[in-house]
């Protein structure tokens, strides 16, 4: 004779599986935290990424760069750990069309912000050392202020072109944006080539 659990059974049995699940990722967050800020500062990561826009930014906002990189793990691996918490108790209680959208929110939304926030980045990182050798590579004064709207010109338009590559590979449309950027595009543009006529007409002056 076959025994039938209780609904109710079932019911604390998923639950149950649910909060372990969701308390292990609260640890694993938890530990990884401290272990991406200790090692991150051990090795003078602080540091090194300050040198960066980027990380001037981050340090602005009240964060060193190790807290803020371990504060985004964990709190991806709390979203992660409570998403797929839900979706293995739906799934076992049957309401699979929930379960198989939240493993989906998962799988686009969370994977995606992660390439995303990866591409950009490092985006930003690449970017900001090539407008360093730009400025580096100019010794005279004179060469420096003419190259500072076309060095800072190119930063916002590589970053730009980083933001979007990152959203395209994080599964996100930017056709919309696209169409929104370009009037910016055009005026960042047109501002830039005034600024680097105005420039020239007072080195011209001043001669």
């Amino acid at each position: 004779m076959s025994y039938e659990v209780p609904q109710y059974v079932h019911l604390l049995i998923t639950i149950s599986y649910s909060a372990f699940l969701v308390v292990l990722g609260y640890l694993a967050g938890f530990l990884t935290k401290r272990f991406i800020v200790y090692v991150l500062s051990r090795v003078g990561f602080d540091e090194w990424f300050k040198k960066f826009a980027i990380g001037k930014a981050i340090l602005r906002s009240g964060y060193s760069s190790s807290e803020f990189f371990g504060l985004v793990s964990s709190w991806i691996i709390y979203l992660t750990s409570v998403l797929l918490a839900l979706g293995l108790g739906t799934s076992n209680l049957g309401i699979n069309w929930l379960s198989e959208s939240i493993y989906a929110i998962v799988y686009v939304y969370v994977v995606g912000f992660v390439k995303t926030f990866l591409i950009i980045i490092t985006g930003f990182i690449l970017t900001d050392a090539f407008i360093g050798y730009i400025y580096k590579s100019s010794e005279l004064r004179s060469e420096v202020r003419l190259l500072t709207p076309v060095a800072e010109y190119l930063r916002i338009m590589i970053y730009l072109a980083v933001v979007m590559f990152a959203l395209e590979q994080g599964g996100l449309s930017i056709h919309s944006l696209n169409i929104l950027l370009m009037p910016v595009i055009w005026g960042l543009t047109i501002a830039m080539i005034l600024i680097i006529l105005a420039q020239i007409v007072q080195q011209v002056i001043r001669r």
